[in-house]
């Protein structure tokens, strides 16, 4: 019996430490990555004369002769933002100290996939001695060492690795700004650097004057990346100084989130036999993701530039944008410009099976110039078209085709343009014969177009005869930004749309428009933020996507547009920098509830925050005040909870606490958002009083801006 007791004892036993095994391996598995965190920031947001705030956070011992702190004249040439530029500048005159004083960042470990580094940087010495060494460090902030890059000691820049030997790469000169690129894939690293007189910049590309130094490197990939930090390395008694501006991280944007996601996602054959479809606006802008190093894009050097600016209703504003998507790891090398758009699009079509909608609608024009910006933006939309036959034949796009005239509404656009020429137009065409485009059961190709009563129902029933006469009958979805014409339209139309509201509210589209059309589509915005006037309207944190999406559930919508993915200049939803993920998985939670009809049950205790990164009343130092439409502003934080069963939430606004008791399910939580206090907002999520999720938000909320930033930034915060 003894014998049969410890045999059974140290069964029990074996079958705990596996067991255990077990669970340690699901969390391991179970962890998740992403790059939404990722630190994408060139300092110019902030004030002079300060550190740069968190996420960012001080290294080192303060000392008195040890200055670490942002400064008009360390902006990056590589960017010249001359109206509010700048850099982080360390200048070390002590003797005694200086030694680790720096930055660093914390983020969620990104996805395995090709991940990039780039930043700008100027080193100096002193006349005599060798100065101090620029260290960057890619690690996990623990005793396992990362990638290390040191700039300056001995006059070179060199790399270390996990296994701690440190290999010179090349020669760099003091008080000389450089761009340094490593693209991490493996074991190997990918790293470039080039001066300022090497590197050629214009509005439009990067050029470089000779090929910059290269090479590729072996490197011990440590087990995750969590932490970025730049240090001066050496003994205490060095001193010298550097620069650094422009600094970015990219990794796999398309990664798949499911562990991240407080629900279980259904499969995509279910949702494809749903009878409910989601479509997203496709705008002009691409994600940007090519070939050419994402450190010195297009998006970073002109339209988040406000030297760039030169648009007479945006200079109040600061820069043309004030956000962008995602960047990514620079494409493999070799491929032509084709190839490479298409491969481009195909990320994007990826991100939206994955999000459970249905499709794109893409902007055409009918007759774009041989070059000039219509010219891209229509061969982007082809591309768009090429992707998606490549990636999934079932994921369709609806053309938005416009005419060679834009100019006013309610058929007032139809003055100087004929209906026959725009359904013979070659692009038309081509759509039409392209097995991309989405059809109906029947055959018709679907078509639409924003702003659809620009031309009166006369104008566009030629339009329909004609392409019919072609051998091409299609479905018009009509996009309205009006009421007064929808009954006009109803003969017409396949399905019927609305720009939407911007603002919180009963939007009653559904009822409106049921007896006018075979299709009733319904709007799904999440704010809209302009630069052009200064001007936004208040969609009070996630209120007004959670609320149109819950009226399309509710009023029984046939379909849904998601108001827009990319467009940029006023709402887009696409992973984004400020608002990294948030708006996607919001849309994809709710889209599979939209189209199976059942809400998906919540598995996963999940956080989402909502917050502006300055009061709407902030005095602007250089910009102008914003105004709203057509309400006023509300200055609020929120919490919104997908939880698995009650619990106590928590927002820490500057040492102020404000508590929600929250039952299981969504819930929203919102606290006042103080006027002149700069802090960082804290979240928590307790049970039997132990916090089960707590964080801090991704952006300091600041006192005091060069110009405002009126956007809704959000992020998450997982167990």
């Amino acid at each position: 019996m003894k014998l049969k007791a410890k045999v059974m004892r140290l069964f029990v036993r074996s079958m705990l430490v596996v067991g255990l095994f077990c669970v340690i391996g699901f969390i391991v598995a179970a962890q998740p990555h992403s790059v939404d965190e990722l630190p994408v920031d060139r300092f110019d947001e902030y004030q002079t004369d300060s550190l740069p705030p968190y996420p960012w956070m001080r290294l080192g011992k303060t000392a008195t002769d040890v200055d670490v702190s942002l400064k008009t004249e360390a902006e990056s040439p590589f960017c010249g933002n001359k109206v509010t530029g700048k850099g982080l500048t360390l200048n070390d005159s002590s003797a005694a100290a200086g030694s680790g004083s720096g930055i660093s960042c914390k983020f969620t470990p990104p996805p395995e996939a090709l991940l990039y580094l780039g930043f700008d940087f100027r080193y100096s010495r002193p006349e005599k001695g060798e100065g101090a060494d620029f260290v960057c460090r890619l690690d996990d902030g623990s005793d396992r060492k990362g990638l290390a890059l040191h700039i300056g000691e001995g006059g070179g820049l060199s790399i270390t690795g996990p296994d701690g030997n440190k290999r010179k790469l090349t020669t760099v000169e003091a008080d000389k700004w450089y761009h340094l690129a490593v693209t991490l894939t493996g074991d190997e690293a990918a790293i470039s650097l080039a001066d300022a007189e090497q590197c050629l910049i214009d509005p439009y590309q990067v050029r470089y004057k000779k090929p910059p130094f290269a090479a590729n490197e072996k490197f011990l990939k440590s087990d995750s990346y969590n932490r970025l930090a730049f240090i001066s390395s050496g003994p205490d008694d060095r001193t010298g100084g550097w620069s650094l501006d422009n600094v970015c991280m990219a990794g796999k944007v398309d990664a798949a989130r499911d562990a991240l996601l407080p629900f279980e996602r259904e499969l995509l054959s279910v949702l494809r036999q749903s009878e409910h479809k989601v479509y997203a606006y496709y705008f002009i802008y691409t994600n940007a993701y090519d070939d050419k190093d994402p450190g010195l894009s297009w998006f970073t050097r002109t339209l988040l530039n406000p030297s760039l600016n030169t648009k007479g209703d945006r200079k109040t504003a600061g820069s043309e944008l004030l956000y962008r998507p995602l960047p990514r790891p620079p494409m493999q090398q070799g491929l032509d410009r084709k190839e490479i758009k298409i491969r481009a699009m195909e990320e994007e079509v990826r991100l939206a099976i994955q999000q459970g909608i249905d499709g794109f609608l893409a902007d055409f024009h009918s007759y774009p110039a041989d070059k000039g910006g219509v010219a891209y933006f229509t061969n982007n939309s082809f591309a768009l078209m090429d992707a998606a036959l490549r990636v999934d034949p079932g994921f369709k796009i609806i053309p938005a085709v416009y005419s060679s005239s834009d100019d006013g509404a309610d058929g007032e656009g139809e003055k100087n343009h004929d209906p026959v020429k725009y359904a013979n137009s070659p692009v038309i065409k081509r759509i039409a014969e392209h097995p991309a485009a989405l059809r109906t059961p029947d055959g018709r190709l679907v078509m639409s177009m924003w702003l659809t009563e620009r031309f009166s129902v006369d104008w566009w029933k030629q339009v329909i005869k004609e392409m019919e006469k072609n051998g091409h009958p299609i479905a018009l979805i009509a996009q309205f930004n009006s009421w007064n014409k929808i009954k006009d339209f109803s003969e017409i139309c396949y399905g019927m749309s609305h720009w939407g509201p911007r603002s919180p509210g009963d939007f009653k589209w559904v009822g409106a428009t049921r007896q006018l059309t075979e299709k009733v589509i319904f709007p799904i915005v999440e704010q809209d933020v302009r630069t052009r006037g200064c001007w936004a309207q208040e969609s009070e944190n996630s209120s007004l996507l959670r609320g149109l999406w819950e009226q399309a559930i509710t009023d029984k919508a046939d379909w849904a547009f998601i108001y827009t993915w990319s467009d940029y200049t006023e709402q887009a939803m696409a992973p984004s920098t400020f608002i990294g993920f948030v708006p996607y998985d919001l849309n994809t939670y709710y889209s599979q509830w939209f189209k199976t009809g059942r809400q998906p049950k919540i598995v996963r205790d999940t956080l989402y925050y909502f917050y502006r990164r300055n009061h709407s009343d902030v005095d602007p130092g250089k910009g102008g005040k914003w105004s709203f439409r057509p309400k006023t502003p509300k200055n609020e934080i929120e919490l919104l909870a997908f939880l698995t069963e009650p619990g106590t939430l928590s927002i820490q606004v500057a040492g102020q606490v404000y508590e929600k008791e929250a039952p299981a399910g969504i819930a929203s939580f919102k606290a006042p958002l103080p006027k002149d206090k700069t802090f960082v907002p804290e979240f928590s999520l307790r049970r039997n009083a132990k916090a089960v999720i707590a964080g801090k938000g991704r952006y300091t909320v600041l006192d005091k801006v060069e110009y405002p930033h009126m956007i809704y930034c959000s992020g998450m915060i997982a167990p």
